[in-house]
């Protein structure tokens, strides 16, 4: 029985939308010392300035609806590069990561206790939220003495130490406390217990960045797409780019540049990806973390990256499809006018052009304001010529 039948689009979205963010607050996270967001839609389209944040935006937009706490944390720090590297043979030029500059989160850049990051979603009481803060403690002392005389009681066997600790609201009464070397450093040693976690497929939070997806990641994605419904949506996407592709394969060659097949209408032999150019890529890695999000959210940076501006209007058109169709929230970025036009060409033609909104970035004293367009305000600009970038 469709529950929906008889019911206009608005009263549709609002059923839907339960699980959605509908504000936002950030408290010391990177340029935000202190931000809101009152609007916000099924699809977000954040435009701005260079070093006004959007980048930022998306990742506490991560850290706040994503599950695994901790590799959301490491996804971040590595996608960033924020990490310190040691050379381990100098004649080889070898290299290995220390580890990573967790006080780049903070804003001033600055681990301490008083500047806890904080960010929240829905009401006080029983919102979303997320908490990172410096905790200081005590830890048993490393000593080789100790383990010859496990019977005699030692004085002052601990030592002071520093932690980070990351606490969510949906993990109450179980925070997760990672301990910082002397130097304010994450330990390398943490990103491998958490690394097959950071591309899990299972979790409802999906961050793509201006970086390919690995090999890794995508297939693992794939192996939850390929002969279900979702598989057609992702070769949907493709027929954006390249009208003639009808099946997608992954093989056991593991690279970012091969092991993923195409199988072209008229061809006999399957194409790889690699060679059908970045945007193919692009609309493969966006496509398929869309639909493998039901009822959870999808993060986009840069999302018009590799894409020919001509195709972007169905590409948005496909998204906005899809999203409604998942239950599925987006927020993504860009700096491209063409990319904004597109955008409020698709929403206009959707059955619900409620379903998306553009957000504008603005720094102002060394604060980020929003403004924000309804698709009927962004028709208006975009018709009077109106820069909303």
């Amino acid at each position: 029985m469709d529950i929906h039948r008889g019911q206009s689009p608005s009263e549709k979205r609002d059923q839907d939308s339960d699980q959605m963010l509908k504000d936002l607050t950030i408290h010391n996270y990177r340029l935000f010392k202190q931000f809101e967001l009152t609007t916000v839609a099924r699809v977000n389209l954040i435009v701005g300035t260079n070093n006004s944040g959007k980048s930022s935006l998306l990742e506490a937009l991560y850290l706040l609806t994503n599950e695994d706490v901790s590799s959301g944390l490491l996804y971040v720090l590595n996608e960033r590069g924020e990490f310190s590297l040691r050379t381990t043979d100098p004649r080889l030029e070898r290299q290995r990561t220390e580890g990573y500059h967790v006080s780049q989160l903070f804003y001033g850049r600055t681990l301490k206790p008083e500047t806890a990051v904080w960010i929240h979603s829905g009401p006080e009481k029983n919102g979303t939220w997320v908490r990172i803060s410096r905790q200081e403690g005590k830890v048993p002392r490393e000593s080789p003495q100790l383990a010859l005389f496990p019977d005699v009681e030692v004085i002052e066997a601990y030592d002071q130490a520093v932690f980070l600790l990351y606490e969510h609201s949906r993990r109450r009464g179980t925070p997760t406390s990672l301990r910082l070397t002397a130097d304010g450093l994450l330990p390398y040693a943490y990103s491998r217990a958490y690394a097959k976690r950071a591309i899990s497929v299972q979790g409802t939070s999906k961050l793509v960045t201006t970086n390919h997806l690995g090999y890794d990641e995508l297939a693992m994605l794939w192996d939850n797409i390929t002969l279900t419904p979702k598989e057609s949506r992702v070769i949907e996407a493709l027929q954006i780019l390249e009208p003639r592709v009808e099946r997608i394969s992954f093989t056991s060659v593991q690279s970012s540049n091969s092991g993923i097949l195409l199988k072209l209408k008229g061809e006999t032999d399957p194409v790889p990806l690699g060679s059908m150019g970045d945007g193919m890529r692009r609309v493969l890695a966006i496509t398929a973390s869309l639909v493998s999000v039901d009822n959870g959210t999808l993060l986009v940076d840069e999302i018009d990256t590799g894409l020919y501006y001509g195709v972007l209007t169905d590409v948005w058109r496909l998204v906005l499809e899809t999203a409604s169709k998942q239950n599925a929230q987006v927020f993504a970025t860009t700096h491209s006018w063409d990319c904004v036009k597109a955008f409020q060409e698709a929403l206009r033609e959707s059955k619900d052009p409620g379903l998306g909104c553009l957000i504008r970035l603005e720094k102002v004293d060394q604060q980020i304001r929003t403004v924000t367009y309804s698709a009927d305000e962004l028709d208006i600009a975009i018709q009077q010529g109106i820069e909303v970038r």
